[in-house]
């Protein structure tokens, strides 16, 4: 599945190649223990119950499985560098795509907004226009590799008009790993 890049507001895509196998499987020792509140468990049920819970988890497999929704964006139209900040720290983010018409065009991050406070940077120093996205039925090992290769820390997620529809981020892949345990990963 290729990767969508925009810049300046027009697409390319980029290939990357399809790991051999898809998923991450879970791993039965990264599921904590659940405990029961007011009951006290011995160590033997409670790696009963472990057991069990692992047996009704799901491989996860693509983008839309992970990907957190809605997506807090902010129009080109209204963008300034103190509302961009303001509304990234009211929603707690620190990625904060940015639409033309509907479409992702850009994308700002918390780093990006600090320096330009700090430096008093202008607009086209601080607005990233090349930004990398990605459908959502892109391979997570696809996700993780196009961040790390591109030293990004979200991939917006696109429909067919180029709409956000979700967003990945490195802390979405964390969370994965905690929850399954290490990807598989390819050369």
């Amino acid at each position: 599945m290729p990767f969508i890049m925009i810049d300046q507001g027009s697409s390319a895509i980029r290939q990357y190649t399809v790991p051999k196998q898809s998923g991450t499987a879970p791993l039965e020792a990264s599921n904590p223990v659940r405990s029961v509140k007011g009951q006290s468990q011995s160590g033997h049920q409670a790696y009963a119950d472990n057991q069990q819970s692992n047996q009704s988890i799901q491989k996860v497999y693509q983008a839309f499985e992970i990907m957190s929704q809605p997506v807090v964006s902010m129009d080109l139209s209204a963008l300034e560098l103190e509302s961009a900040w303001q509304t990234m720290q009211q929603y707690k983010i620190k990625h904060l795509p940015i639409t033309q018409n509907g479409t992702l065009n850009a994308i700002v991050s918390e780093g990006d907004i600090l320096k330009a406070l700090a430096f008093k940077h202008p607009r086209a120093q601080w607005l990233q226009k090349k930004v990398y996205a990605a459908t959502e039925q892109t391979d997570i090992h696809q996700l993780a590799h196009v961040m790390f290769d591109e030293h990004i820390g979200c991939l917006p997620i696109v429909n067919e008009e180029k709409e956000i529809i979700g967003m990945v981020t490195r802390s979405d892949i964390l969370k994965l790993t905690s929850q399954y345990g290490p990807m598989e990963f390819w050369a």
